[in-house]
């Protein structure tokens, strides 16, 4: 009858620790840049501020090629290469302060653009108290606001 109550406890704290209500404002994310990937590991400016088990977006925010010419296509992209790419990976472990281990890279990423990696907030039950925001972006991190959610709410 004990282990019967115990587990009835836990189960009703456990739901009632998942569907609190958090109110998020101003910048959520954490940023860090990558100077490159071999596999799953993922040399970046900084592990500080992730976790084993964060879900994380990685994107690499420069690297097309343009037309430099001093003609009427200046401007053109010539080569996309691999500007653009971008997806959700999960954090498997951090060995040291400058690398992160993911489960898996779908993609592939030049560590001649400019790559970063940006934490991937997950909430069950979310209120917007004020402006959500972006990191400004400096040249190699910010300017992506990302986050997951189930339910929100907007407090206007």
């Amino acid at each position: 009858m004990t282990n019967l109550l115990i587990t009835l406890f836990l189960s009703c704290l456990s739901f009632l620790l998942l569907g609190q209500n958090t109110n998020i404002s101003g910048i959520i994310n954490t940023y860090t840049s990558v100077s490159s990937i071999s596999g799953t590991t993922i040399i970046v400016g900084s592990s500080g501020g992730f976790s084993v088990g964060d879900q994380l977006l990685i994107i690499q925010m420069q690297g097309a090629t343009i037309d430099q010419s001093n003609s009427g296509s200046f401007g053109n992209v010539t080569s996309i290469g691999d500007a653009g790419n971008y997806e959700f990976v999960t954090v498997c472990s951090i060995p040291n302060g400058t690398q992160i281990i993911v489960n898996s890279l779908q993609r592939t990423y030049s560590s001649s653009g400019v790559i970063q990696i940006v934490s991937v907030p997950v909430y069950n039950d979310a209120t917007i108290t004020a402006t959500l925001t972006a990191a400004p972006w400096d040249g190699t991190t910010g300017g992506v606001l990302v986050f997951e959610l189930s339910f929100l709410k907007r407090i206007q």
